[in-house]
């Protein structure tokens, strides 16, 4: 049931998503065909200086209404799965969607499931984009790719003191990283998801200014004890200051995992109350 309804969500979320990706990738190719064309000055030594102009008024007003456009990209694909979360289950929706032969958790998971696969398109064609807007611009893949063999450079000269560094090889702290990130995201999702829920309890009579407190009040919980985590390593971990003199990288190694693990904690709990609301505490009038 699981997979019917991740693949239900996905095809539902595709009639609004495939065509905001189209809109992008055909502003992007629109807005470099305008910069070809201004940038060839044998074009423009033959065309009319009206037309000159229109195309670099053109050109101009497409590189405004591309950066509008993609922003708008990566905040509709967030205000998508939280609002498909609230159409489906705390509208008329949820009489059939909370009938399927299914538990709380199976549908709370479609619906993450899908928020992670959709963020991962939209990064796709937002990388994609920015290479069709920008990839001509020499100066500029020139800059990334100077900047790309730094880094390399560096990693390979310094290893073996960037290992000692962080007390792990540098695998491990790039698998940290991801680690931390994917913890990150799922934490915000689902706090989302759990604000929703329960903003429906707080007012059932003003749903989203319900769920804005609902959200502001999960929000500092998970900054509180966020402080209060990195406030009790320095206490709880023998000689934390002296391993910070002496390797920061290793005093961040208590940071990004304990981060980690904090937001772990935190999405589960998340899950379970937005499960749980949906099994014990839902009404729908």
């Amino acid at each position: 049931m699981l997979i019917k309804l991740t693949k239900h969500e996905f095809l539902s979320c595709a009639r609004i998503a495939f065509p905001s990706y189209i809109i992008v990738l055909v502003l992007s190719l629109v807005g470099r065909f305008l910069t070809w064309l201004t940038s060839r000055q044998y074009i423009l030594d033959n065309i009319p200086d009206t037309f000159v102009k229109i195309m670099q008024a053109l050109s101009s007003l497409l590189s405004v209404l591309y950066v509008v456009v993609f922003m708008s990209l990566l905040i509709l694909t967030l205000f998508m799965m939280v609002y498909r979360f609230y159409k489906n289950y705390f509208t008329d929706e949820g009489y059939l969607m909370l009938t399927l032969p299914t538990g709380t958790p199976s549908l709370v998971s479609s619906k993450l499931i899908n928020a992670w696969i959709w963020i991962f398109f939209s990064a796709v064609v937002a990388l994609l984009s920015l290479w069709i807007t920008l990839g001509h611009y020499e100066d500029i893949t020139s800059t990334f790719g100077n900047l790309f063999d730094s880094i390399r450079d560096l990693i390979d000269r310094e290893r073996d003191f960037l290992e000692e560094e962080l007390g792990v090889p540098l695998w491990v702290f790039g698998v940290e990283i991801v680690v931390f990130i994917f913890a990150y995201i799922t934490n915000f999702l689902l706090s989302w998801y759990a604000s929703v829920s329960f903003g429906m309890l707080i007012s059932k009579k003003h749903k989203i200014l319900g769920t804005l407190a609902a959200y502001f009040i999960l929000y500092m919980v998970t900054t509180v004890i966020n402080f209060v985590y990195l406030a009790a390593i320095t206490t709880i971990v023998p000689d934390y200051y002296a391993i910070l003199e002496e390797s920061a990288g290793k005093a961040l190694q208590y940071v990004i995992l304990g981060s980690a693990v904090i937001y772990v904690v935190f999405s589960a709990g998340y899950f379970g109350l937005s499960s749980y609301i949906l099994k014990h505490k839902l009404n729908l009038d």
